[in-house]
């Protein structure tokens, strides 16, 4: 919480909106630490404090966050450019690797077919209803995100023999069934979001908000997902 507070205050300084370009360059640095933290269960990359929580965080979090900031100075509004692609260039190496240990393909699948139906079925609903939740991309990013989180886990625990840690979700799979556990966490992310879009009106501060969820989702149901698909 202190770091983000005091990155929130850089990025004003450097006049960087926290915006819809401002979360390419955060899903990047996202995507690669689940990717690197998979590969640490994997066995490629070596355990240590600073390839699991919360090092990995530190270690590219502050990554992301030095990105941010030289890039802002340096390239001033195109600086989410610059900065995703700093982010891409350790994501392919390791995205290489990952594609040299698949096991099992058809999990992305049904992630990805779960993913896709909760989402445009929310879509419908917030139309039909008109919650007004859809406000900007980054409201879809978040959705995605968790809905990511969501059913990597239940495919993960409902085809391929996993169990969930927390207990919560845990509580709730053996309780209302593992599938139940998307549309209990798909509630409680809308309700968060609704709340945001209608008492936060600084938008830059609703949105950091908004993309901590995301990540707080995306990281850890993208970590899954690719350790399902190598079978670790």
């Amino acid at each position: 919480a202190l770091a983000l507070y005091l990155f929130y205050k850089a990025l004003r300084k450097l006049n960087i909106n926290i915006d819809e370009k401002f979360a390419i360059p955060g899903i990047v640095f996202t995507v690669l630490i689940a990717l690197m933290r998979a590969l640490v269960d994997c066995g490629y990359i070596e355990r240590s404090f600073l390839t699991i929580t919360p090092g990995i965080v530190f270690l590219i979090g502050g990554f992301f966050i030095a990105t941010i900031l030289i890039t802002g100075r340096v390239f001033k509004e195109r600086y989410y450019k610059a900065s995703a692609v700093i982010g891409l260039i350790p994501l392919l190496y390791f995205f290489g690797i990952f594609l040299q240990h698949i096991t099992h393909l058809e999990a992305m699948l049904y992630v990805i077919i779960l993913v896709g139906a909760f989402y445009y079925l929310v879509k419908f609903i917030d139309k039909s209803l008109k919650l007004n939740i859809f406000q900007s991309k980054i409201d879809s990013y978040v959705i995605v995100g968790q809905l990511i989180d969501a059913s990597a886990t239940t495919i993960g625990i409902g085809i391929y023999g996993y169990w969930e840690q927390h207990p919560i979700p845990r509580f709730l799979m053996e309780t209302f069934g593992v599938y139940s556990f998307i549309p209990f966490k798909l509630l409680v992310i809308l309700l968060a979001l609704y709340i945001l879009n209608r008492e936060v009106e600084d938008e830059n501060i609703k949105n950091i908000i908004k993309l901590c969820i995301m990540a707080l989702g995306l990281a850890p149901g993208l970590r899954d997902l690719f350790r399902t698909v190598m079978g670790v």
